[in-house]
């Protein structure tokens, strides 16, 4: 699930292979949100980046597709960070910055 919706949503910037476009768009490979912090991670896929090309997802896809493409994410292109975000910590997460 979680590659199906980097490829339909993620892909067009970020890039099938997750390496971005330089000085455009950021590479998702070994660097950055996703091999860092998890909730860092969390947040700008939920809420987006103001000033950046980077949109909210929060209201385009549901607890369950935000925490499959995270993990996909964290664990894709050789990242292996192991995590597997849960929809519960998507919810966690939103609630706890209302």
């Amino acid at each position: 699930l979680g590659q199906n919706i980097y490829l339909s949503q993620c892909a067009a910037c970020h890039q099938p292979n997750g390496r971005g476009i330089p000085g455009v768009f950021p590479s998702l490979v070994g660097e950055g949100v996703s091999v860092g912090d998890r909730n860092a991670h969390i947040d700008i896929v939920v809420n987006g980046s103001a000033g950046t090309a980077m949109q909210s997802f929060r209201d385009s896809l549901s607890m369950s597709e935000l925490a499959a493409v995270i993990t996909y994410e964290r664990n894709a292109w050789g990242n292996n960070t192991g995590d597997r975000v849960q929809p519960a910590d998507i919810h966690n997460f939103i609630q706890g910055n209302q």
